[in-house]
C-alpha cells in the first residue's frame, strides 16, 4: 500500500523539502502551489495550480482531491508574510495575508475530511514560533499563525471520532526564500542572519529538510499514532531563551 500526501505550497521552501523527505519515505505525493510545476521538480508526482487565498479555488480543489486514489495525510504549508508595524497595514493586506494563511487550511481541512475519515489519516498544519513569541512588524502574521494553532487544537477535537489525527508543526528560523525576504529589509542581511544563528541556542539556522522531518513524524501513522491537537516546535531551542536576558 502506498501511502499519499497532499501539499500545500508544495513549491516553497519548506513545501518543496517536504515533497521529497515524503517521496523519499516511499510515499505519492500530490501538491499545490498558485506557480506553475517546474519540469524539474520530480518528487511531486500529482499537481494543481491554483491559489488558496481566492474565493474561487474551492470547485478546483475538491475535483483535486477527488482524483486521487487515497488520501492519508494533509499538509497545510501555503502561506505568506507581510511584516509592517500594525498601523501601516491596509486591510486589504491584513485579508490576503488571513486569506493564505489560515482561511487556506481551512479550506483544505475542510475538501480532505471524508478522504482522510476512509484512511483514518491526519493533518500537520505548518505553523510558526511567531504563534507563542514574535517581534516587531508581525502581528498579522503571528495572528494568523496563532489561529492556525487554535484551529488545529478544535480540528482534532473534532476530527477524533473519525480517527483523524491533526497536529501543528512550529519552525523557528529556517533557511528559506520567505526568511531571506524578511532580512532583505535590513541594512545589513547577511549580519541580520548571522546575529540570527548566535541567537539560536543550537548556534545554527534549520535547513527546511530538518523541518519537513519532523512533518513526517507526524504524519506517520504509526510512529505519531497517539498524537493529535499537539504543537511540536523545531526552533533550535529559541523559545528557551527569555528576551530580557
Amino acid at each position: 500500500m502506498i501511502r499519499t500526501v497532499f501539499i500545500t505550497g508544495v513549491l516553497g521552501g519548506i513545501g518543496a523539502a517536504t515533497a521529497r523527505v515524503f517521496k523519499e519515505a516511499g510515499w505519492h505525493v500530490a501538491g499545490m502551489d498558485q506557480r506553475p510545476l517546474p519540469g524539474a521538480q520530480t518528487a511531486v508526482d500529482q499537481f494543481l495550480e491554483g491559489d488558496l487565498a481566492r474565493a474561487d479555488v474551492g470547485e478546483s480543489l475538491e475535483k483535486f482531491i477527488g482524483s486521487l486514489d487515497r488520501l492519508d495525510a494533509v499538509v497545510n504549508n501555503a502561506a505568506i508574510q507581510i511584516k509592517k508595524p500594525l498601523h501601516e497595514l491596509s486591510v486589504a493586506e491584513w485579508d490576503q495575508l488571513f486569506a493564505a494563511n489560515l482561511r487556506s487550511a481551512f479550506l483544505v481541512s475542510r475538501t480532505a475530511y471524508g478522504a482522510l475519515a476512509r484512511t483514518t489519516g491526519c493533518i500537520v498544519n505548518v505553523a510558526s514560533v511567531h504563534a507563542i513569541a514574535t517581534s516587531p512588524g508581525m502581528a498579522a502574521y503571528a495572528a494568523s499563525k496563532a489561529a492556525l494553532v487554535a484551529l488545529t487544537r478544535s480540528a482534532a477535537l473534532e476530527m477524533a471520532e473519525d480517527g483523524i489525527r491533526v497536529n501543528a508543526v512550529l519552525p523557528g528560523a529556517v533557511d528559506t526564500p520567505m526568511l531571506r525576504a524578511g532580512v532583505a529589509q535590513a541594512a545589513s542581511p547577511e549580519a541580520a542572519l548571522e546575529n540570527l544563528r548566535l541567537r539560536t541556542p543550537l548556534r545554527r539556522i534549520a535547513e527546511p529538510e530538518e523541518i519537513s522531518r519532523v512533518i513526517l513524524f507526524l504524519a506517520d501513522g504509526v510512529a505519531a499514532s497517539y498524537v493529535t491537537g499537539q504543537t511540536l516546535i523545531a526552533d533550535g531551542g529559541a523559545l528557551l531563551r527569555l528576551g530580557t536576558e
